[in-house]
């Protein structure tokens, strides 16, 4: 018997811009998975990363996905990209929210524009990709959504005040929509992220940087590679009863005292 064989089933990494998603998108690949990726932004620079990533999973497997350059915050855009994936290669059946910017400013430094601008990136733009993917897979009665949720949605970091906001939004998504959606056969779930390299967030100070060393369990920050055994699982079948959940890759950080 195989676990976690993921051969055939066309995953979707939104935001795929950064080490992280790249480190998931290669982990599809690795398990079998035909991965596409989407930009986060209409952005030429966004664009060139997102084929980057794509060229390393068609490197790995079948090169059937595709890289698309969107506003992921566009439902038009989004709907036609998610329409044309699913005519061109398979229907969608694994979906990767990867959005996961941080603006680290003191609250009374920013506008509104900013904060809506942290809102939109990351809760806005989950929100719009998961509509418009879920509803296929409620159609055919079978999908994985799987979100990035940093723990600062419940612990408090000065200057993270807005970027806590967009994955408080996220984490409150993820608990509502897997409870809507399970019993249609559509999973949906979270993984938790503590502090990683590579990773826009307040650990790209270099003073926090080497205090967070000292200061988690496991004495050392994440890498993107620490979150691609977790991603495969809660996309594989084995995975069809864990509904609302958030699976924390943290190095304990969000249960030191």
């Amino acid at each position: 018997m195989t676990y976690f064989d993921l051969s055939g089933k066309h995953a979707l990494v939104t935001a795929a811009i950064g080490p992280l998603q790249r480190a998931l998108a290669v982990a599809l690949t690795e398990a079998g998975a035909i991965v596409s990726v989407t930009t986060l932004h209409d952005d030429a620079g966004e664009e060139t990363e997102a084929n980057s990533i794509l060229n390393e999973c068609w490197s790995t497997g079948s090169g059937e996905g595709r890289a698309v350059r969107l506003d992921l915050t566009h439902p038009g855009a989004v709907e036609e990209a998610v329409a044309a994936l699913e005519s061109e290669i398979a229907p969608i059946a694994i979906l990767v929210n990867g959005a996961h910017e941080a603006n680290i400013q003191p609250v009374v430094d920013v506008d509104l524009a900013a904060w809506e601008r942290e809102l939109s990136r990351n809760a806005t733009s989950t929100f719009v990709a998961t509509q418009s993917v879920g509803r296929r897979m409620l159609e055919r009665g079978n999908g994985r959504v799987i979100m990035l949720v940093s723990i600062l949605e419940d612990r408090g970091v000065p200057n993270c005040a807005l970027f806590a906001a967009s994955q408080g939004a996220i984490l409150g998504f993820t608990r509502s929509l897997g409870i809507e959606w399970g019993r249609q056969g559509v999973t949906v779930n979270a993984m938790g992220i503590g502090f990683y390299d590579d990773v826009p967030g307040p650990q790209n100070d270099e003073a926090l940087h080497a205090v967070l060393e000292r200061y988690i369990p496991m004495r050392r920050l994440g890498q993107p590679a620490d979150l691609q055994g977790t991603v495969v699982y809660l996309a594989s079948d084995e995975a069809a009863f864990v509904e609302s959940e958030v699976l924390t890759v943290d190095g304990a950080i969000a249960h030191h005292a």
